[in-house]
């Protein structure tokens, strides 16, 4: 089950969130779990409240301010519920200094205090995906994933069919490299997939009669990322005469693959001499980024094909009402941008 403890938390953010350890280092071993993103009633991160629990509270400048206003037996007692109960973890925001009072209270009741000169509401929007990343629940997808054209694409098929290979030249066309073999997906939103490389074979390709191949150092910095959201799964497999007799060549529907319960679409191409699949991919893409803007070229083509055929037998086309007019359809853009597909993409949690 994944888990966070309060020391790798303090660790991994410290340079990201300006963070100093002031008080409570008896806590650093504290944990938090995957459970702590769906108990009911208790928040993940947030702001000071010492009626509803939340696990790491942030406090700013008013806060600090209103505690220092209590009286010394009310002061005591909000202590002891904000360093108490299901607090993990105390976060000082606004550049503010922890007084005297929060230091004592955090060493006493062993709860770890820090310090942050960010903004305690650009703390919170930082670290919540920082947790919703590290406590989500995880699986391992066996395939190769990358970055094309802006956008994630896992690579699957069986052992040997070449997804290591078609990896290799997508890579040397621009594209970037997640994660090869092992894939570790996880959700960070209720319709959202992320996938990342595990620690040990970050960088690495292996290809078969090659090798292991260090793609950082064989193709530059450039040709690898951290870590991509899941937007497309291309299934590689070797095509039977029964795959071609039930292939639908006009097929308007793509099929899906359901991951941790987000449904991903998911495009089969047929492995077969002569073709290009990494072409084949970079289409796929395109055609994909397409349909999410509203266009699919599919359907173009049987409204003109059906255009035509009326045309032919003297027939009039049907009423503007049933197929809708020209002046209010949105028009759509069918060109393709490679730098518009950064949008998709603009936020990606660190």
């Amino acid at each position: 089950m994944p888990q966070l403890s309060v020391q790798r938390l303090f660790d991994d953010r410290r340079d990201k969130l300006s963070l100093t350890w002031v008080g409570g280092q008896r806590g650093a071993s504290r944990v938090l779990n995957h459970e702590a993103l769906n108990r009911p009633g208790v928040g993940l991160v947030g702001h000071l409240n010492l009626v509803h629990p939340i696990l790491i509270q942030a406090l700013g400048i008013s806060d600090i301010e209103y505690l220092e206003n209590l009286d010394e037996a009310h002061r005591a007692a909000s202590l002891e519920a904000l360093c108490t109960n299901e607090t993990m973890a105390i976060f000082l925001c606004d550049g503010v200094d922890a007084p005297k009072f929060l230091i004592e209270a955090a060493d006493r009741y062993s709860t770890p205090l820090f310090l942050s000169l960010k903004k305690s509401r650009t703390f919170v929007n930082l670290l919540r995906p920082y947790l919703q990343r590290e406590l989500s629940e995880i699986t391992t997808s066996h395939g190769v994933f990358l970055d094309v054209l802006g956008f994630g694409i896992l690579i699957t098929g069986d052992s040997q069919i070449g997804k290591s290979e078609l990896a290799l030249e997508l890579i040397s066309r621009g594209a970037g490299l997640v994660a090869d073999d092992a894939v570790e997906l996880y959700q960070v939103g209720p319709e959202t997939i992320q996938g990342r490389c595990p620690p040990l074979l970050r960088d690495f390709l292996e290809v078969r009669g090659i090798g292991v191949l260090n793609i950082r150092a064989i193709f530059g910095e450039t040709a690898v990322r951290p870590r991509k959201t899941l937007r497309l799964i291309v299934h590689l497999e070797r095509p039977t005469k029964e795959y071609f007799a039930g292939l639908d060549r006009l097929q308007t529907k793509s099929s899906t693959t359901t991951i941790l319960g987000v449904e991903t679409p998911t495009v089969t191409l047929a492995v077969v001499a002569g073709r290009n699949l990494a072409v084949l991919v970079e289409a796929a893409v395109r055609h994909y980024i397409l349909q999410t803007r509203g266009y699919d070229s599919t359907k173009d083509f049987l409204d003109r094909h059906e255009a035509a055929m009326r045309e032919q037998m003297g027939e009039s086309p049907p009423p503007a009402s049933s197929r809708g007019s020209d002046k209010t359809r949105a028009p759509v853009n069918t060109s393709f941008d490679p730098n518009a597909t950064a949008s998709f993409d603009a936020y990606t949690p660190e």
